[in-house]
């Protein structure tokens, strides 16, 4: 019974992972890996778009929020050279680090 119960559980938690949705980190300190995170961010975002036709970033920090917005600026960059256009859509979100709630910013990638 419990086993069942638990079964029952992990699909429920698993039917409701968002796929389109990207944690965005913050700044590692070393230049040259921000500039390389950024640039695999960007890629993400493109793959993860061109799948579910709309990305998510998840980002909790002003580093984490600089990171992403750079990622979609050099995604848009991309997506425009293939005649696609994309727009960002930020909103507040809550996030839980360890039982404590924080705010975070939600970047919703869309097109037209």
């Amino acid at each position: 019974m419990k086993e069942d119960q638990d079964r029952k559980d992990r699909k429920d938690s698993e039917a409701t992972v968002d796929e389109a949705l990207l944690l965005v980190s913050g700044s590692k300190g070393d230049k040259a890996s921000d500039k390389e995170y950024v640039k695999k961010l960007s890629n993400a975002v493109l793959q993860v778009f061109h799948k579910h036709d709309i990305a998510r970033l998840r980002c909790v920090g002003a580093a984490a929020i600089n990171n992403a917005v750079k990622a979609f600026i050099i995604a848009k960059g991309e997506a425009q050279k293939r005649g696609e256009d994309i727009f960002m859509n930020p909103s507040f979100t809550t996030v839980n680090f360890n039982g404590e709630e924080k705010t975070g910013i939600l970047i919703e990638i869309e097109s037209e």
